[in-house]
């Protein structure tokens, strides 16, 4: 499942934005660690990170590992692995490349 959230600046191409921790991307969901994974290279490719994210508020996988993609109309989160605590997230996030 894709999730969509736009970056909070005024230009047109969002492909060259960087994501912070901290940040609040995708259903509200708060980055609390990322590794960047690729570079945009135009016309080939996108950005993109492995990130953890919290979401407050749920009993049920508060934590997300998401690869977060910047395209054109803002950041983009895909394959998610879904976790009940913070160990079990940063074990995925580890799988996946995250440091």
């Amino acid at each position: 499942m894709k999730h969509l959230t736009l970056v909070t600046d005024n230009t047109d191409d969002k492909t060259f934005a960087e994501p912070k921790i901290g940040e609040i991307v995708s259903l509200g969901a708060t980055v609390l660690a990322l590794t960047k994974r690729n570079d945009r290279v135009i016309g080939d490719s996108y950005a993109s990170w492995v990130t953890v994210c919290y979401k407050s508020g749920t009993d049920y996988h508060p934590f997300v590992v998401w690869t977060l993609i910047a395209r054109p109309e803002g950041f983009v989160t895909e394959h998610g692995d879904y976790a009940f605590t913070l160990a079990e997230a940063m074990s995925l996030y580890e799988k996946r490349g995250g440091k």
